[in-house]
């Protein structure tokens, strides 16, 4: 059977925008190991796609509907009335498909340092992590893909707020000792992230939650 790929490309032969709109799970893994059959994993990821849009962690409909189910959970235990706070939310894609599912404010927010030449939109707010904890007093804190030698994840945790993060171990504070503190570690298929192995379906992001140390 030939593989159906139109889809996949404009019309002028670019990758098309996987996080344009939410897609289901078996979509978004089609497509991906598509563009690695293609070797272009790494480049597509570094914007070489139709929204010049840096993928980190690979977002679709099941793994959104999983986060906001345990934020929900989180909200629903805590008498905390305070907002559910992403930092280093990159070009804020993940706030915005959280939004229609949780019963709480979002804010979203980025130091916007210019790493890795993400463009950001104008309604992320421009402020440290750890400011924009001090200043909004969240009753969850969601983090994906901390900076490669930030330790930011361990102070946000020693803080007492419920930290939900997300990334590769590998190259997500790796000096930071985050993997040694006990956390609830949720395991689930519909982690996909830019360092992955498609075909052979090895995910490397892991989704840690941090409770109240």
């Amino acid at each position: 059977m030939t593989e159906n790929t139109d889809w996949m490309y404009l019309s002028n032969g670019e990758f098309i925008d996987i996080h344009k709109e939410l897609l289901p799970f078996d979509q978004v893994l089609e497509f991906f190991k598509h563009v690695e059959k293609e070797g272009e994993v790494k480049e597509y990821c570094d914007g070489a796609n139709a929204g010049g849009r840096w993928i980190f962690q690979i977002y679709n409909r099941e793994f959104i509907e999983l986060l906001s189910n345990v934020i929900t959970k989180i909200l629903k235990g805590s008498k905390h009335p305070g907002p559910v706070l992403e930092v280093m939310s990159g070009d804020g894609r993940l706030s915005e498909f959280l939004n229609p599912l949780v019963d709480r404010t979002i804010i979203t927010t980025d130091a916007k340092t210019g790493r890795d030449n993400i463009e950001h939109p104008k309604w992320v707010e421009e402020i440290d992590a750890v400011e924009a904890h001090s200043k909004y007093q969240p009753s969850v804190v969601i983090m994906i893909w901390e900076p490669f030698y930030s330790s930011t994840s361990v102070e946000l945790i020693y803080s007492g707020t419920p930290i939900l993060w997300i990334g590769n171990p590998a190259s997500c504070g790796v000096s930071s000792g985050i993997s040694e503190l006990p956390s609830v570690q949720i395991d689930s298929e519909y982690l996909l992230c830019r360092h992955d192995n498609f075909w052979n379906r090895e995910h490397l992001s892991r989704f840690w939650g941090f409770m109240n140390l």
